[in-house]
């Protein structure tokens, strides 16, 4: 009887009001989804249903209603609602949190709140959506992340094993800075007491453990990149950027992914968190801040490439030279410079050329 009641007042609430102007907000959770259901009258209806899209797309099929829009926030819970919507022809927006208006005093929270916001939200234009990737897309992108997460494990590993000589003061393997497999081998058969021994040879399986899964993802790394021209052709054009290798070219095609979406270098740039936010006010001088914003990973990896990047391009080395000497601070200037490497790496993807040098 209770779902029967409350079935009955959502069609009492549509009926009339079939072919006006509706507008969704889905607070979405793992096994149930909070839906709101603004009306062209600024009346709304609130209910909550299982964690179905198609259950969801249904329902609406049901009701005879076609909405402007569905806004639901960006979350662990994925894009799977968001691609089914689009499959279906309405339109969804993703909207990222912390773009999101916030009240400024602190307010009640609950699942009903949330999605009532974000319906009012979206309705009034308030909500700009991100980009979704497709199924294949997300797939490639977490492969990438995957094995990004087993080099740090394997870094990590490596640092466990160098501190592991370094504290009991044991004397370091002579091969212990290139971690060779003939540096496994002689950790291996270093003499230990008992106990540092069972220590060292847990350290030593670990580390097999992650050198072998990081190979067998890059094998599917290579896999899928052959299965995908387009992909693959954009990586190896990527990879003639000096300092530009495959693990970084990888990562910034499946973060930026479709680069065509971008209209300027400027997107791109804040997109990353690269470009710096000036806050001007009266007679201070402004000054411009980078942005937290982004994949820091991705960040991290151009900042690195630019370093190799400026030692190769006597162009490069020429613009770090020129921030150099108006900044003073090397770390701001070679920031600069992977602003500038991110730019160029954006339209290599977008034409799939080869690097140009750049001009002295």
């Amino acid at each position: 009887m209770k779902c029967t009641r409350k079935v009955s007042r959502l069609e009492s609430f549509v009926k009339g009001f079939e072919s006006g102007d509706w507008w969704i907000g889905i607070d979405a959770h793992k096994r149930s989804y909070a839906i709101a259901l603004l009306r062209g009258d600024a009346q709304i209806h609130t209910w909550n249903s299982p964690a179905d899209p198609q259950g969801f797309i249904a329902q609406l099929t049901r009701l005879g209603i076609r909405p402007s829009g569905v806004a639901q926030e960006a979350g662990p819970t994925g894009f799977d609602l968001a691609r089914a919507l689009t499959r279906a022809g309405i339109r969804a927006i993703v909207a990222a949190p912390s773009r999101i208006p916030r009240p400024v005093l602190a307010r009640a929270k609950s699942d009903r709140l949330d999605c009532r916001r974000l319906a009012n939200y979206a309705a009034r234009g308030m909500l700009t959506g991100i980009a979704v990737p497709s199924e294949e897309e997300e797939a490639f992108r977490a492969l990438v992340r995957s094995r990004q997460a087993v080099t740090d494990q394997n870094r990590r590993c490596k640092q466990r094993l160098t501190s592991l000589f370094l504290c009991h003061d044991l004397p370091a393997v002579p091969e212990m800075t290139s971690w060779s497999t003939a540096t496994l081998d002689q950790v291996a058969q270093w003499p230990l007491p008992e106990e540092l021994r069972a220590v060292c040879d847990s350290l030593l399986e670990e580390l097999t453990a992650h050198t072998t899964n990081q190979r067998r993802i890059d094998q599917r790394l290579a896999d899928c990149l052959s299965s995908h021209p387009i992909w693959d052709a954009q990586v190896k054009a990527l990879c003639t950027v000096p300092g530009v290798g495959p693990r970084v070219a990888q990562t910034f095609l499946t973060e930026v992914f479709r680069p065509e979406r971008f209209h300027s270098a400027g997107e791109v740039t804040s997109y990353l968190g690269l470009a710096p936010m000036v806050h001007h006010s009266g007679e201070s001088t402004p000054r411009g801040r980078i942005r937290p914003v982004g994949q820091q990973r991705l960040r991290s990896l151009l900042v690195e490439a630019a370093w190799v990047w400026k030692t190769q391009d006597t162009g490069a080395q020429a613009l770090y030279n020129r921030h150099l000497s108006r900044m003073g601070i090397a770390q701001k200037a070679i920031v600069a410079l992977a602003r500038r490497l991110a730019e160029i790496l954006w339209r290599i993807a977008r034409e799939q050329r080869p690097y140009y040098p750049m001009k002295s």
